[in-house]
């Protein structure tokens, strides 16, 4: 193994087969751009500083508190993913992974999956080799993948599981698309005596794609109907329909993969719900803007950790930071924020402090017009158009209001009205959680976590197919779903009449 060194001035550069090594013997400092992936590079840089002894001149708790990170979590992430990417600056920085020997993988993947959308195919190919690649970066290979080899994969498999008429259609595409047709003379015959007719589910109409009718399942769902009723309106059992429920295994991702874009303003709430006569809680984040929910999941709790591991979540799927936050007064969730975005400006739910003066003020005991003339300053106060205005107001108001409602003032307004300035409301969020009351109640009792982040999916569904043309993509799955086509192709209206017969005599 061969060793070159290099010195000038101060600077001593030494080199062999597996490894650079740079010291450095003056002060130095560097400056570059504030981007992601520059202050991705400066942490680990900071982590490879060695001391003479040989030990880290920098631990990962150190360089946390250099860039004012709450834990050290963060930093120690990008050191392992550093770490997996080989010591590779370029391809920890650009997230690029030589992953050229999956084009063989992904041409039978291909060939056995040729009928699913390409998000579809992205999501179950790295679920099924546990690969790490991006959407773009299959989208990629895919491009450098054998035709030929290709269509000799799919035309083995068509007539190893021929699917009736489908078989014929793909290979008579596939011959005349590559221009092969004597290839597939004698497989197009052997597929038209093979063909089997797909067998039909009682009271389904086969017209219908099965993903479609799992899609509907979850509208329903979303919409507020139990299992039953849903059961009824298809004709079909009860067990069907709840299989037709669990059938789509990563219903986050398919609809994650369908928003494009949104507004960089959220708003993050929670909702108490019971599983098993357990406390729990749905935590959603709402686009501020559009109203329409950006993630959701369930969540044992309401703490710190609980909130961080939402946002971190975000985060990750997002790729960026939000311009803004909105939510109530909860410290958990404050803490949450600051430690996951600690630069991003974060604002109370004015209404939560309205409402919450109100209560004081009417503790007070004072007569009933004198209570009213309160609370209409109070509302006029926060609806001024400045912030000076309606800073100028809210001291106003603690040389008027009672004194129990005066000191909330000082000690919950004031105190926080860097967090109050911009007088905006979490009405999206709050909103949202009624939404999620509605299809959470009338279960007759959550019985596990999975069925609770069912339902809580299903309403997130509902919700992007019937106002989310803002924000999915146009070619998404979601975005292309006809509900009412869906719905005049599928229920069966003629057990309506069971439905309203069956709930008249239970009234009666």
């Amino acid at each position: 193994m061969k060793k070159n060194v290099a010195k000038k001035q101060d600077i001593c550069l030494s080199t062999d087969n597996d490894h650079i090594e740079v010291t450095i013997k003056v002060p130095v400092r560097f400056r570059l751009p504030h981007t992601v992936a520059n202050l991705k590079f400066v942490m680990v840089f900071l982590r490879l500083l060695l001391r003479e002894d040989g030990s880290r001149l920098c631990t990962f708790q150190v360089i946390a508190q250099l860039f004012s990170y709450a834990d050290r979590r963060n930093v120690n992430n990008y050191w392992r993913e550093f770490e997996q990417h080989g010591f590779d600056i370029l391809a920890f920085l650009s997230r690029k992974v030589d992953l050229v020997a999956c084009i063989p993988l992904l041409e039978d993947f291909l060939a056995r999956n040729i009928l699913l959308p390409v998000t579809d195919m992205h999501r179950k190919f790295v679920k099924e080799h546990e690969i790490k690649m991006s959407l773009t970066t299959f989208q990629k290979y895919l491009s450098q993948t054998c035709s030929l080899k290709l269509l000799r994969l799919t035309q083995k498999l068509l007539l190893q599981k021929t699917c009736g008429s489908g078989a014929v259609s793909i290979l008579r595409l596939l011959a005349d698309q590559h221009n092969v047709p004597v290839i597939c003379d004698g497989l197009l015959e052997q597929a038209k005596i093979k063909r089997v007719e797909p067998k039909i589910e009682s009271g389904l109409k086969s017209c219908l794609k099965r993903k479609n009718l799992c899609m509907l399942v979850h509208y329903l769902v979303g919409s507020g109907l139990n299992l039953q009723t849903i059961a009824l309106l298809l004709n079909v059992s009860k067990s069907t329909v709840s299989n037709l429920w669990h059938e789509i295994e990563d219903l986050p991702s398919l609809i994650l993969n369908s928003i494009a874009k949104w507004s960089g303003k959220i708003s993050i709430d929670e909702k108490y719900i019971k599983i098993n006569s357990v406390p729990h809680y749905v935590i959603t984040i709402v686009d501020f803007v559009t109203k329409l929910p950006l993630y959701t999941n369930v969540y044992p709790n309401t703490t710190r950790e609980s909130y961080e591991e939402c946002l971190r979540t975000f985060k990750q799927i997002y790729k960026k930071d939000p311009r803004l936050i909105v939510s109530d007064g909860s410290q958990s969730l404050k803490a949450g924020i600051l430690a996951v975005f600690p630069r991003v400006p974060h604002q109370l739910c004015k209404f939560h402090k309205i409402r919450n003066l109100f209560a004081r003020i009417s503790k007070c005991h004072l007569p009933e017009a004198e209570e009213r003339r309160f609370k209409i300053k109070v509302i006029k106060v926060f609806r001024r158009d400045t912030v000076s205005g309606r800073k100028k107001g809210i001291r106003e108001l603690i040389t008027i209001l009672p004194k129990p409602a005066a000191e909330y003032v000082v000690s919950n307004i004031i105190k926080h009205w860097p967090n109050l300035s911009k007088s905006l409301t979490s009405n999206a969020s709050e909103r949202y959680n009624r939404k999620i009351k509605k299809v959470m109640s009338g279960r007759y009792g959550l019985k596990s976590v999975e069925t609770a982040a069912n339902l809580a999916n299903s309403l997130w569904l509902k919700e992007l197919i019937d106002k989310g043309q803002y924000i999915l993509q146009d070619d998404s799955l979601i975005a292309s779903l006809n509900i009412s086509q869906i719905c005049q192709e599928k229920l069966d209206w003629q057990h309506l009449d069971l439905l309203f017969s069956k709930n008249t005599k239970e009234a009666a």
